[in-house]
């Protein structure tokens, strides 16, 4: 066990620091929970994309596009768009 937590007021917890470092968690990511058959839960950490990050992916799919219609093939990694574009 890494470490334990309380459930606090409007059923609040916080996710201890170890465990947000090895999982790699960030601010504003989003928490998928899941129950399986044996009552244990599951969570599943996933990115939250902002308005800004939806721009900067539309603005690289119309490049995209536009390879394409050249008749390019492409290969897109959605994390590396938005490192280019400093997000």
């Amino acid at each position: 066990m890494i470490a334990v937590t309380n459930i606090f007021g409007k059923n609040q917890t916080t996710i201890p620091k170890e465990v947000r470092k090895r999982l790699g968690l960030e601010k504003n990511m989003i928490i998928e929970w899941d129950v399986n058959e044996k009552n244990e839960a599951i969570l599943k950490f996933k990115k939250k994309y902002t308005k800004e990050h939806c721009d900067a992916f539309f603005k690289r799919i119309d490049e995209i596009k536009k390879e394409m219609d050249q008749g390019n093939k492409v290969k897109v990694d959605v994390e590396a768009v938005l490192k280019k574009e400093g997000l």
